[in-house]
């Protein structure tokens, strides 16, 4: 029961395993300020001890020298100072790292701070003996160690790999920018996602702009009865009803309908979305775009009146460290790990305590992920994602990583970290609803969208592309050339000088322009509508090129037809009123009295308005003589005191004018003086043509029987005169009346060319 030799100091526990484990066993620590193992205090082993397990990168610096000593993890952001820098002082790192962190490292030992986070921190790593950068959130804490001179024995490094978080948070911000630019391309000013079942629709600015919402509350999001007023009264009814039957059925639906603006001003939209039904087939959500097409209204009420249109992925917010042995039932959460799950900082925790706070439609999974991890045939190891439930019900989604330690088989500790990865889902969710919305308004306005890489020459573009250069091959991948070399001559340096100033990176323009293209293959012609951005490196080099190009070959032909029409009306109003005029000089004379000059003007202009209302329904391209005389039957007497024959023929505008005067004037004489006088007079119109020399010609005769014996007149009137000599004049013709007493007969003869 003598003296007995003092215990050997207890070094690395077993569960520090893999190659930094082994060589920081391995490494003489004598040689360093730490001293040899069975030396150190149990703060430094624990520390080590927690480095050497953790799966997640981590460091060590300890005491006054700050001595580095580093896991498997984190290896890789040592480059090539691996596996040099174990062991290796504060002193003897670069300057610039000393001068970077030396205040850091000071506030942590002196016990003055309690630690300090970094988010978002890049790093160049070497994975598979390839560089890559990645990106991290390190944080920097104090291991307390009560034979240090302040309470700190050294500082734990630890990271937290966000790198897909970054990446997404990067994509989502091309995508953002390329539907931008094709909404912008395609006219889409709003777009909204409606909640159903909570009944709340979340608009955009410009959306809730239109619909007179305050676009603060239409980001939060409102009821949809909050935006029903600004519809127009005569639309209401129709799209209430259109809404209700997507909602129920799900699938696409698009309409066009009215927005009353705050000034009372109405504003035409074209809406396009899909609705969307839950696994049970009740309404889910409804989604979708609006285009504003008042233009395009303008455009097609014009032509009518003439012939009677980011970042919101989220990063790691931290990370909580639990640490259970399943065989002894102990488990232990940090603070942050409780924190993230939300629960109290003294519950005592348990296995049921953590199933309490999982998902229910999660907790199978979770389960089974965990089994698997503890299972002695396995990995060992589990990466994991779910729900949980706080206590105050707010749902959010965690990441765990965790590795299993087994003796004999049996787990004898089950260590990792967990952190919130709410922001970054959300985010991947909003990039989902994000590129749907996009699809939907390209598919809308039929817009073909492009991306070219200027540093690396890659090229892609959308199927809507080929269609717009006429590029049959659809197979045949994007170059340069081939939307180059169909742009039309006369519109080519305009393009040029529109993509320099784009490119120029002292001026940074945005890229717009309306242009003709010749297709490579279909040699069609069409207007192209394009708008694109450039983005430049740090250094100021253009490095991509992305936009949108819609097809507005429909628009500019209707401004062209629309221009057309009111030239032509113009030369129709002009020509119109000479005629009149004449008709007035000759109706106006000083052989009759002013009450007949009246009748017969009035009479007169009748039939030059019947002329003119069936060559308008005609759009002034011709008649057909079977409707002029029909026409004229009904106007003088019924179609029983008329007979007609002849073939069908289709009469110019200038002679169609000119032949229903002629006919005017001699039914409004039968009616005065001849077989239209009487109740039992008839007139017979009678009509072919005949092929002579050159052009046809029509002969047409005009012949009245059974009425009142006919004397020929004293003189001539303005009827007479307008059939005889204006007619023969304005038909490269002849025209000849008698006055039989058996009743008037005019034989006409004119040129169908005239």
């Amino acid at each position: 029961m003598g003296g007995s030799e003092p215990s050997a100091a207890p070094g690395l526990t077993m569960l520090a395993r893999g190659e930094m484990a082994d060589r920081v066993r391995a490494f003489d620590w004598s040689a360093t300020p730490l001293g040899p193992v069975h030396a150190w205090s149990p703060s430094l082993r624990f520390a080590v001890d927690m480095v050497l397990t953790s799966q997640l990168p981590m460091a060590l610096r300890w005491g006054p020298e700050l001595v580095l000593i580093y896991n498997d993890a984190y290896a890789p952001a040592l480059g090539e100072r691996h596996p040099d820098y174990l062991g290796v002082l504060f002193k003897n790192t670069s300057a610039d790292f000393q001068a970077s962190t030396r205040a850091l490292y000071a506030d942590l030992l002196s016990g003055a701070s309690r630690g300090f986070i970094f988010e978002k921190l890049p790093f160049k790593l070497l994975r598979s003996d390839q560089p890559e950068t990645a990106w991290f959130t390190v944080s920097y804490s104090p291991v307390p160690d009560s034979t240090a001179p302040h309470g700190v024995g050294g500082v734990l490094i630890s990271a937290v790999e966000i790198t897909q978080t970054v990446q997404a948070s990067n994509e989502l911000r091309g995508v953002e920018e390329r539907y931008e630019l094709a909404r912008e391309a395609a006219g889409v000013v709003g777009a909204w996602e409606w909640d159903v079942r909570a009944n709340k629709v979340y608009a955009d600015a410009r959306y809730a702009e239109l619909h007179s919402v305050a676009p603060e509350y239409a980001a939060a999001g409102l009821p949809v009865e909050a935006y029903q007023p600004a519809v127009h009264p005569d639309d209401r009814d129709r799209i209430a009803a259109l809404a209700e039957a997507s909602v129920k059925s799900g699938g696409a639906f698009s309409a066009e309908y009215r927005l009353v603006q705050a000034d009372g001003s109405v504003r035409w939209i074209y809406t396009r979305g899909r609705s969307y039904l839950d696994a049970r087939g009740k309404p889910s959500r409804n989604t979708g775009v609006i285009i504003d097409i008042t233009e395009r209204k303008r455009v097609e009420d014009a032509l009518a009146a003439a012939r009677v249109d980011i970042d919101l992925a989220a990063q790691a917010a931290g990370m909580g460290r639990w640490d259970h042995n399943p065989s002894k039932g102990l488990r232990y959460w940090d603070a942050r790990a409780r924190a993230i799950f939300g629960i109290p900082q003294d519950a005592p925790p348990s296995t049921s305590l953590f199933e309490k706070v999982v998902h229910p439609d999660d907790l199978a999974s979770v389960r089974a992920a965990v089994k698997a991890t503890l299972d002695p045939g396995g990995s060992g190891l589990m990466n994991q994602e779910y729900r949980i439930i706080r206590q105050n019900g707010a749902v959010r989604w965690v990441e765990a990583f965790g590795r299993a330690f087994f003796e004999n088989r049996i787990c004898v500790r089950f260590v990792g970290v967990v952190s919130d990865v709410t922001e970054r889902r959300e985010a991947i969710d909003r990039l989902l609803r994000q590129e749907e919305t996009l699809r939907l308004a390209v598919d809308a306005a039929e817009v073909g969208t492009w991306d070219y890489n200027l540093e690396t020459g890659d090229l892609v573009w959308s199927d809507r592309v080929y269609d717009m250069f006429g590029l049959l091959d659809r197979s045949e991948p994007p170059a340069l050339a081939m939307v180059q070399e169909p742009v039309h001559p006369g519109d080519a340096e305009r393009v040029r000088e529109a993509v320099a100033r784009a490119m120029d990176p002292t001026i940074r323009a945005d890229y717009a322009a309306e242009y003709r293209v010749i297709g490579r293959d279909d040699h069609v012609e069409r207007w192209l509508s394009a708008k694109g951005k450039v983005f430049f490196s740090p250094t100021g080099k253009p490095a991509r090129f992305v936009g949108a190009a819609v097809d507005i070959t429909d628009r500019k032909r209707a401004e062209l037809h629309l221009r057309l029409l009111v030239n032509e009306m113009n030369h129709r109003v002009k020509n119109s009123l000479a005629t009149i005029q004449a008709i007035a000089a000759q109706s106006f004379t000083n052989s009759q009295s002013l009450p007949q000059a009246q009748e017969a003007f009035a009479n007169r202009l009748v039939a030059l308005a019947e002329a003119h209302d069936l060559l308008t329904r005609e759009n002034w391209e011709g008649a057909d003589l079977h409707e002029i005389a029909e026409r004229l039957a009904a106007l003088h007497g019924g179609a029983d005191r008329f007979t007609l024959s002849g073939p069908a023929v289709r009469l110019s505008p200038k002679t169609a004018l000119s032949l229903s005067m002629a006919l005017h004037e001699l039914a409004t004489n039968a009616l005065k003086y001849g077989a239209l006088h009487s109740p039992s007079g008839r007139v017979r119109i009678a009509w072919d043509v005949t092929t002579g020399p050159g052009a046809e010609r029509l002969n047409l005769t005009w012949v009245e029987r059974d009425g009142p014996p006919v004397k020929p007149p004293g003189q001539r009137g303005f009827g007479s005169r307008l059939i005889e000599r204006g007619l023969a004049a304005e038909l490269a013709g002849s025209a000849k009346i008698d006055f039989h007493p058996d009743g008037v007969v005019c034989q006409i003869d004119a040129l169908l060319e005239a």
